[in-house]
């Protein structure tokens, strides 16, 4: 028998075949969230394929039928979790009593979804916002999709552009730039479990709408 394989912290990683996850048809999204699973448990560089298809119950060749590589499953993951983010924003918007309402919760949307979620941010970073393809990737369609809630939660309250005035492009980049350089710097500085997502989304949603002279 081999060496039991060990994550980054020393920590034995548990290789018992897990139940096989779903039919043919549902099988890809099994797989997918047992991956998700794996990477925030053990982080990308520590989870192989061979390990993500003992826990999903199945073969090696047969996670290999539904994804090219570790990089063709991560970057689907990444953008799974996106869609989801995605589709949260636009129920945000729909349901929002005020602008600030709805602009607290877009925010809180992308904090969380940093500091949350950190190793598929860091994964997001370096393997979808990081190749020369990116431009015209299915990763950046989404997140374009998922930032421009914040100008249709401006036109849905009756904002529009002002001449002289800033953009709403501009308006949305500054929005979700300054929350993601917050969930970033706390990132990096290890310092994420001391973000309250919901407070600090609630001061930034303040400062923006006061800046903006939309409150």
């Amino acid at each position: 028998m081999g060496k039991p394989q060990t994550n980054e912290r020393g920590r034995t990683v548990a290789r018992r075949a897990g139940k096989p996850v779903g039919a043919w048809g549902e099988r890809e999204a099994g797989i997918l969230d047992v991956a998700h699973r794996l990477f925030q448990r053990d982080g990308y560089e520590n989870t192989s394929m061979a390990t993500i298809a003992t826990a999903a119950g199945l073969s090696e060749g047969t996670l290999y039928n539904y994804f090219r590589n570790k990089i063709d499953l991560v970057i689907r993951i990444t953008l799974a979790n996106l869609e989801l983010r995605v589709a949260a924003a636009e129920r945000a918007v729909d349901e929002a009593q005020t602008l600030r309402e709805g602009l607290q919760r877009l925010i809180a949307l992308h904090l969380s979804s940093i500091i949350e979620d950190e190793e598929i941010y860091r994964i997001w970073l370096r393997e979808v916002r990081g190749v020369k393809t990116y431009r015209r990737s299915a990763g950046r369609d989404a997140l374009a999709r998922f930032a421009n809630q914040f100008p249709r939660l401006l036109g849905r309250f009756g904002h529009h552009e002002q001449p002289g005035g800033p953009s709403h492009a501009m308006m949305r980049d500054l929005v979700f730039g300054g929350s993601e350089h917050i969930g970033f710097t706390a990132m990096i500085q290890r310092r994420a479990d001391k973000i309250e997502v919901e407070a600090t989304a609630s001061q930034l949603a303040g400062i923006y709408l006061r800046g903006f002279g939309l409150e």
